[in-house]
């Protein structure tokens, strides 16, 4: 049914533009949004996996490639890198179209909350790779005869997103059903999006805690009061896109999108292979594969490669292709999910809340059940014995919860690079090639689309940010 959905949503839409926010008013509005949703999560879910495979897992050492296309390990960042990012854009046309349906009918009031669910985060994305970005006059297009946005500073989005969240929680009908179906996440269960819409919220407001004065007592207010609030509570909350695996809605990774040669070369860093080693961590083999050589034997190994080696080096590494470990071929299965948020990660933003304060709360049994809910996502096997290893055991350290979250947002579209700038862990040494000066990059610099087609706004954003470089922080970087 979902595919047949989709099939149906690309003959009703017309490509996205290279411009922001360029919407054609020959495109139909009143599309039944139960065609157009499945549409808009296939899109934006196969440009969180891109990033997560090309951009992400590179710059945080999940994965390194290992023949010649080591740019991204090597900071060597350009405008190219964005990688589609800026294209989520076009997604807001859409979702835009269903909030509009919603206006005129209160029987999509549910719809309504999704996109506007769906733009927030989006929104999250754009700020949180670029910085600032066009918000406030995004969405304006052909019929408000705006095709040059201004771009908004970082705390004013982050501003905007978070009240935007609390009013969309308040919108949400838990009783009410979607009238035209549609939902390819949580079929329609708008509780489970009450979840999603508050966990989103905590992250965010998480990120900002540092920065934000009312930031504090909003995570207080909304983690001492679960009734109020919910979020995710198990792996079944977890917003996650299951392709069908039926084409076109297969994994973007899979074998009919990617040359097997591209993803054959994808090596596991030797820094995350090393870390789940030392704690005999299972996940190990949900995220690489044994070494050619030793695959099928009774003793499979799992051997990193060590992020931006000479091109050289690298090939010839522990004895060369054969003895080293690429990224686990479930990541390239016509169905693996694509990942937005997992509750293994609210466990652990609650444990580092109430570690600091935030709240009052068992730190302790909130980490151990944020290490227990990833393993389970990942299907990995799990033993009580694991979290009292040295390195694991819960002490009090921030570290620890935040090294669990490094593993556990694995995959995770550009979040694990997120929580890095964020945090400052885990304590990453970038490989004697990069380009950076030993630095890991803070943002990606703008298409260069915008500099051609948005320029005044462009040139003044970057004149905040003393220049479209990789190395300005973001707002909330402390």
């Amino acid at each position: 049914m979902r595919i047949s959905k989709i099939l149906l949503a690309a003959t009703l839409l017309v490509s996205a533009c290279s411009k922001v926010d360029n919407i054609n008013p020959n495109v139909p509005t009143s599309v039944n949004p139960g065609v157009v949703l499945p549409q808009i999560f296939y899109n934006a879910s196969n440009t969180l996996v891109n990033n997560a495979f090309e951009l992400n897992n590179e710059l945080i050492q999940y994965t390194c490639m290992n023949n010649t296309f080591t740019e991204v390990q090597r900071f060597k960042l350009l405008p190219a890198n964005s990688n589609g990012i800026w294209n989520l854009y076009n997604r807001f046309r859409d979702l835009n179209d269903i909030i509009r349906m919603s206006e005129e009918n209160p029987d999509l009031v549910n719809y309504a909350a999704i996109a506007r669910l769906m733009k927030v985060y989006i929104f999250s994305v754009l700020t949180d790779t670029y910085g600032d970005i066009p918000y406030t006059e995004s969405g304006k297009g052909a019929s408000d005869n705006e095709f040059t946005p201004k771009y908004d500073t970082q705390e004013e989005i982050y501003r905007g997103m978070l009240e935007e969240l609390k009013q969309i929680s308040a919108s949400i009908n838990t009783t009410g059903t979607l009238l035209y179906g549609g939902d390819p996440v949580y079929s329609g269960n708008m509780t489970k999006w009450l979840k999603f819409s508050n966990s989103l919220r905590l992250r965010l407001l998480m990120r900002v805690s540092g920065k934000m004065s009312t930031a504090v007592s909003e995570i207080n207010e909304m983690l001492s009061s679960p009734a109020n609030y919910p979020l995710m509570e198990n792996n079944s909350d977890n917003l996650v896109y299951r392709y069908s695996g039926s084409l076109p809605d297969a994994n973007p990774l899979s074998p009919t999108y990617v040359r097997d040669f591209d993803f054959k070369y994808k090596s596991v860093s030797a820094f995350i292979v090393d870390s789940l080693k030392k704690f005999n961590d299972s996940r190990l083999m949900q995220f690489a594969r044994p070494t050619n050589a030793s695959a099928g034997t009774a003793n499979p190994e799992y051997v990193g490669l060590p992020n931006s080696l000479p091109v050289t080096e690298s090939a010839n590494y522990n004895g060369g292709y054969n003895f080293q470990s690429y990224l686990g071929t479930r990541f390239q299965s016509n169905t693996e999910p694509a990942i937005w948020m997992t509750v293994a990660e609210v466990l652990l933003l609650k444990a580092e809340a109430a570690q600091k304060g935030f709240y009052v709360a068992d730190a302790e049994e909130l980490y151990e059940n944020g290490i227990k809910a990833s393993f389970e996502y990942w299907g990995a096997q799990f033993s009580e014995s694991y979290l009292q290893q040295e390195g694991v055991k819960y002490d009090q350290s921030l570290s620890k919860i935040y090294l669990q979250k490094f593993f556990a947002l694995f995959f995770t579209g550009m979040e694990a690079w997120n929580e890095y700038r964020r945090t400052g862990y885990p304590l990453l040494v970038p490989g004697p090639t990069n380009v950076n000066d030993g630095k890991i990059p803070t943002r990606i610099p703008y298409p260069l689309s915008e500099q051609s087609l948005n320029r005044i706004n462009y040139n003044e954003a970057a004149a905040r940010m003393g220049g479209d470089n990789m190395n300005h922080r973001m707002w909330w970087q402390p």
